[in-house]
C-alpha cells in the first residue's frame, strides 16, 4: 500500500527549475478544477484562490492538528514532552508495507532501536518529519480523538472531516469476510456509511493495541488498486482554504500562546535544520502527504526581511501517469513558489 508520506522539503535556495515541467503542472491544475486546488497567502493578503474550498482527502497533511493538539497539552501541562515511551508501544501501530519505510527512517535520525525508548517530543518530530503513520496512532490515542476534532471548531476551519485512527483505517481494506469475493466487499466497503466505517476503525485501533496477534490479519497482497482507492477516498479530508489558514496562524506568532508557539516550531519546523534554509528564512514549516491517487502539502515561511508566505495546494483522484508527473515535479514547485516571486506572479496570472 502506498503509505501516507511527507514530501519533503530539503534546502530551497539556488534550485535549478524546468519551466517546462511547472508549465505541465501548472495546466493540470487549471484544467482540473475538481481535482486539483491551491490557495497562497501573501503577508496575510489572499493572492491566489483556486478551487480552495474544493472538499479532498488530505492524507498526512492531516497530522498537522493533531501536531497543533499535542502542543495545546505541552502548555496545559497534560502531556509532558519529555516523557519517555518505549518503542514497543509505537510499534503495536506499526503495520509492515504501509509507510514506505517512515518508521524505519526515524527511528534510524535518532538512532534508536526497537529495544529503545523515545521522547514525546521526538514521536510527534517523527509523525510530522517522517510521516510515521505507527506514531500517528499512538498520538491520536494518547491526546483523545475528541480533543483533536475540537480544533477544527476552534480554528475556525470550514470543512474540515472529524478525525479517526489513520493505521486502523488502513486496515478495514484487507479485512474482507471469507464467504464474499472481492468486488462484493469492494461493493460493501464502498457504501458503509463514514460513521459505521469510523467505529470500525476505532475496533481495528483497540485490537491492534491490546492484541499483538491482530496484525498478522493484515495481507498485502489483499490490497488491489481499488480497494486502496477505497482506503484513499475516505481518509480525513478538508480544503486548501483550511490548511492555508492554519499555516497561517502558525506563521504569525501571535495566533498560538507563546509555549505553544514553542513546541510547534521544533515539530514543524524541521526543514530548517538545513543550514540553506537557516540562511535564508527566519522560519520554515511544512507538511506533505500522499497515497496512489493524492499529493497534498500545505506550508509557510518567513524569510530574512519578516515577508511572510503560507500555502496549500491539493491534488487528488489521480491516474498513475498524473501521479508520476506530479511528484516528479512537486519539491520544484513548492521551491519556486517559496523562492522565485516571479514565479508566483506567473502562476497567480495564469489561475486567476
Amino acid at each position: 500500500m502506498t503509505r501516507l508520506i511527507s514530501i519533503f522539503i530539503l534546502v530551497l535556495i539556488a534550485t535549478h527549475v524546468s519551466a517546462q515541467n511547472l508549465d505541465e503542472i501548472i495546466k493540470f491544475i487549471k484544467d482540473n478544477p475538481q481535482r486539483a486546488s491551491i490557495v497562497l497567502i501573501e503577508n496575510n493578503k489572499e493572492v491566489l484562490n483556486f478551487s480552495g474550498n474544493q472538499l479532498m482527502p488530505v492524507a498526512s497533511v492531516a497530522k498537522t492538528i493533531i501536531a497543533i493538539e499535542f502542543a495545546n497539552q505541552v502548555t496545559d501541562k497534560k502531556i509532558d514532552a519529555d516523557q519517555n515511551i518505549a518503542i514497543s508501544e509505537l510499534n503495536k501501530y506499526y503495520i509492515p508495507f504501509t509507510d514506505g519505510g517512515a518508521q524505519t527512517e526515524w527511528m534510524k535520525s535518532i538512532k534508536k532501536k526497537k529495544e529503545d525508548s523515545v521522547s514525546l517530543l521526538q514521536i510527534a518530530q517523527g509523525m510530522i518529519r517522517f510521516s510515521s503513520n505507527a506514531n500517528t496512532e499512538y498520538l491520536e490515542d494518547l491526546l483523545g480523538l475528541a480533543n483533536i476534532n475540537r480544533n477544527i471548531k476552534t480554528l475556525k476551519l470550514q470543512k474540515h472531516n472529524p478525525y479517526y485512527y489513520f493505521t486502523a483505517g488502513a486496515l478495514m481494506t484487507c479485512l474482507k469476510p471469507e464467504n464474499i469475493d472481492e468486488e462484493e466487499w469492494a461493493v460493501r466497503l464502498g457504501a458503509m456509511p463514514m460513521d459505521e466505517y469510523r467505529k470500525r476503525c476505532k475496533t481495528n485501533h483497540i485490537k491492534l493495541k491490546t492484541d499483538s496477534a491482530f496484525i498478522k490479519t493484515f495481507s498485502f497482497k489483499k490490497l488491489s488498486l481499488r480497494l486502496q482507492k477505497i482506503w484513499s477516498d475516505r481518509l480525513v479530508a478538508s480544503t486548501a482554504a483550511d490548511y492555508v489558514k492554519i499555516m497561517q496562524k502558525i506563521n504569525s506568532r501571535t495566533y498560538f500562546k507563546s509555549r505553544t508557539q514553542g513546541v510547534l516550531d521544533q515539530i514543524m519546523e524541521w526543514p530548517m535544520v538545513y543550514p540553506g534554509n537557516q540562511a535564508a528564512f527566519k522560519h520554515l514549516g511544512q507538511k506533505g502527504g500522499s497515497t496512489a491517487f493524492i499529493a497534498t502539502d500545505a506550508f509557510y515561511v518567513t524569510d530574512k526581511s519578516e515577508a511572510k508566505l503560507s500555502c496549500a495546494f491539493f491534488f487528488n483522484n489521480l491516474t498513475e501517469k498524473e501521479n508520476e508527473m506530479i511528484k516528479r515535479n512537486f519539491g520544484n514547485f513548492e521551491a519556486s513558489i517559496i523562492t522565485d516571486s516571479v514565479f508566483r506572479q506567473r502562476l497567480i496570472t495564469l489561475l486567476k
